[in-house]
């Protein structure tokens, strides 16, 4: 978007399975489509689970044409030009507690995340033997973890993430959210890293992808109806519900298919079809024009 200029919509979206393809690439049509929307003074956000430390290691140098990044599924938000943190949100040592002791209780597995700039130090609760997806992430992070000792459950941290494998899901998030209650934001999303394990992500009560578009939204005196979103992934429900116009890839789960507007998957530039249907109904384009311009 240019700069000092007034925003006239927002587009927001996920990254992981939305924008950024299998082996770590962009889609050049995507790519395209979002320098045509800042052209447009249309704000543009990515809204990920990723931690800024993931989101920066899968970077490296590159540069996306961006405007803020609403990263841990909300739980800090920052200027994507400057680098600046504008929000963040983290649990007080007493909420910490709480939810470990809950989770110990079930025998279940989990990390909890450090707060910025560590949020991807974590100490981890491995007790059920068998989690091929745990391993795989200690073994990713294996300068940046350990194993919980008992003071550890007293800290202040950015988030919890229970990791459960293939074939001992069901009930999980039922009972997690249960069990936890009103003082937690309790979100459900798919492993990046096997694709197919069960993460359930406890950040403070009102951490969302939803809640941090929304902030920033309002900054600029925009609300939902002012919005588009896509997205692909059971963590995006919330952000696709608040967006005015709100679209999937069509490899998405099937009850957000069926919720919301399909457009081709990441592999066929499915950001740059939702933002071409966007914004024909906004009246922007019309279905003759080309686009990305």
């Amino acid at each position: 978007m240019n700069k000092g200029s007034i925003p006239i919509g927002l587009f927001a979206t996920d990254m992981d399975g939305t924008l950024l393809l299998p082996g770590s690439d962009f889609h050049s049509m995507d790519i395209a489509a979002l320098e045509s929307l800042g052209k447009m003074n249309i704000l543009r956000i990515i809204a990920t689970g990723r931690s800024p430390f993931s989101f920066d290691r899968m970077m490296g140098k590159r540069i996306l044409p961006v405007d803020y990044l609403v990263l841990s599924s909300g739980a800090r938000i920052q200027n994507y030009r400057t680098g600046e943190y504008l929000r963040t949100a983290s649990m007080n040592a007493d909420l910490t507690s709480r939810a470990a002791k809950k989770l110990i209780h079930h025998g279940y597995d989990f990390c909890i995340q450090g707060t910025v700039p560590d949020t991807h130090v974590f100490t981890y609760r491995y007790s059920s033997g068998f989690n091929p997806d745990m391993e795989s992430r200690i073994a990713l992070y294996k300068d940046h973890c350990r194993p919980l000792e008992n003071g550890d459950k007293r800290c202040v941290s950015t988030q919890i993430v229970i990791i459960v494998p293939a074939g001992r899901q069901e009930g999980v998030l039922e009972n997690v959210t249960n069990s936890l209650g009103e003082f937690y934001s309790i979100l459900r999303t798919t492993s990046p890293i096997d694709g197919e394990s069960l993460w359930i992500e406890i950040f403070p009560a009102g951490v969302s992808k939803s809640s941090g578009v929304e902030w920033i939204a309002a900054e600029f005196g925009l609300s939902g109806k002012d919005a588009a979103a896509v997205g692909n992934d059971y963590n995006d429900h919330d952000l696709l519900e608040w967006a005015g116009h709100a679209f999937v890839v069509e490899d998405s789960p099937e009850h957000l298919r069926t919720r919301f507007t399909e457009v081709p998957s990441v592999n066929d530039g499915g950001v740059a079809e939702a933002a071409r249907l966007w914004l024909i109904q906004r009246g922007e384009l019309s279905e003759g024009d080309r686009w990305p311009v």
